[in-house]
């Protein structure tokens, strides 16, 4: 998923097929909010937000800034336990 920076704040630039599917198939889940973070893997890779799942609205952490665009992929999504 692609993210933009706008004069509003951060916002969806564009998004794969299978990330707008995994976002309604979490929202079904009751997954209101779900983490996003950097490109990478292991210590490359860190948490830098998270995405609504159904209005796709952004939420960065703290400390994290947005300078023009960013590539980013859904994830770790938390494992609920009942």
């Amino acid at each position: 998923m692609r993210l933009t920076k706008t004069a509003a704040g951060v916002r969806v630039f564009s998004m794969l097929p299978w990330e707008k599917e995994e976002l309604a198939a979490l929202a079904v889940q009751g997954r209101e909010w779900v983490p996003f973070s950097s490109m990478g893997t292991g210590k490359q890779q860190r948490l830098l937000g998270k995405i609504h799942s159904q209005l796709h609205t952004i939420a960065l952490d703290a400390g994290v800034e947005i300078v023009d665009r960013q590539v980013v992929v859904l994830g770790p999504v938390e494992r609920r336990t009942r």
